[in-house]
């Protein structure tokens, strides 16, 4: 059907061209079902559909239509990950590009950003519905990746006392209020010769940012997830302990989130498993004895955790290679697999990913290729840092927001 549509939306297009009638003819197809169709096809189709008349510009751009196609998107998630990418053999910080790496194929195809600055290299937080926040110090920016757009948001500083001084580090994470449909950007400075803390937020299609106090967080964030219509933060206290702090998007308040009782938090990652918060425990034992252990918060409201252990088999470390630096990536989707990903690549290295299925405890290797994996760098050594995201394709546009 899909194809039907694009077939007529193609002698549409030569009519118009070709002088025929100066208005527009819908497709021979009930008008109520096109919409069904058109949320099945990939961004930048539909993004080409948009030039073809004005009609299909207005459907595709309606704001109705981009909650259906994000509606879509989140009940078939694709089995990619948005990969950041940056080459640490260079002298200085090396710009991030990105990728969407398949994670049946390992197919890695570049993601280009044609706004965004050569000279970004600041954090990224995981994103919500598609987007991506990256923090540069003074400048934050808002990301979509399926339709290319970089938003920059208003310059914004702490504001600390004046004779407060010393190293300043920033982090921002993106929101979404499900009630108001609204995204928010919280964004934390951090006086690190001081422990102090400032925290404003701005709201998304918004010039101005407010003053958030009341907030816990004092030292650098180490992850943060957006779900349940709030920012979770993994940071850390005075005694070195780790912390979940949230912020709930819609009040705009802070509060602490207990960890899950008897769990040995060292190093741990913040992660989302089948839409529930987890806390991700493996870096200590999984190149010991293959364990990672998941503590899954089951029930959200009265904060119960469950605890899930996996033992991978003896064979992956041959699968991933010796001693790598590994990120770990839970897909969207419902199959129950975690994905180990090397953190670095160094020259002429083969790359691959491990997928092993929480349920049927099998494991399975794919090797990565495609840019900029298949050793294109020739003429110099390169090494690079690898960290995947959550990908989600979204149609709607960051002005719309």
């Amino acid at each position: 059907m899909a194809d039907q549509v694009e077939k007529k939306l193609r002698t549409q297009e030569d009519d118009e061209v070709n002088g025929t009638d100066g208005e527009a003819v819908w497709p021979e197809l009930p008008v109520h079902i096109i919409p069904d169709i058109l949320v099945k096809l990939p961004v930048k189709t539909l993004l080409r559909f948009k030039c073809v008349s004005k009609p299909w510009r207005s459907m595709i751009s309606d704001p109705s239509f981009a909650d259906s196609f994000l509606a879509h998107s989140l009940a078939h998630p694709a089995a990619a990950s948005l990969v950041s990418i940056s080459d640490l053999s260079r002298p200085e910080p090396s710009p991030y590009e990105f990728f969407r790496l398949d994670h049946r194929t390992g197919l890695s195809t570049p993601v280009p950003l044609p706004n965004m600055p050569s000279e970004v290299t600041g954090d990224i937080s995981e994103g919500v519905h598609g987007f991506v926040c990256l923090d540069d110090g003074d400048l934050t920016r808002v990301c979509n990746p399926s339709t290319r757009e970089v938003a920059v948001l208003p310059p914004a500083g702490p504001d600390f006392p004046a004779d407060l001084c010393g190293e300043i580090d920033s982090f921002a994470a993106l929101g979404y209020d499900p009630a108001s449909k609204r995204y928010k950007v919280l964004k934390t400075w951090i006086l690190l010769d001081h422990a102090v803390a400032a925290h404003k937020v701005l709201t998304l299609g918004t010039n101005s940012w407010r003053t958030v106090d009341d907030c816990p967080i004092k030292f650098p964030w180490d992850d943060c997830i957006s779900a349940e219509g709030a920012i979770h933060i993994l940071t850390h206290d005075l005694m070195e302990e780790n912390m979940v702090v949230t912020f709930d998007v819609a009040s705009e308040k802070f509060r602490m989130l207990l960890p899950p009782e008897g769990a040995r938090l060292g190093e741990i990652e913040l992660k989302l498993f089948r839409e529930h918060l987890a806390l991700l425990e493996c870096h200590g034992s999984l190149w010991d004895d293959g364990m990672i252990t998941m503590y899954v918060l089951d029930d959200y409201g009265s904060q119960v955790w469950k605890e899930l252990r996996m033992v991978l088999p003896h064979s992956w470390k041959e699968d991933i290679g010796p001693g790598r630096m590994l990120s770990i990536s839970i897909p969207r989707n419902d199959d129950g697999d975690i994905l180990l990903i090397p953190t670095i690549i160094e020259e002429q290295s083969e790359a691959y990913l491990v997928s092993y299925n929480v349920e049927s405890k099998r494991m399975k290797k794919v090797q990565i290729h495609g840019p900029p994996f298949h050793r294109f760098y020739k003429d110099r050594a390169f090494i690079l840092t690898c960290r995947p995201f959550d990908f989600v394709d979204n149609i709607l546009s960051l002005d719309h927001v």
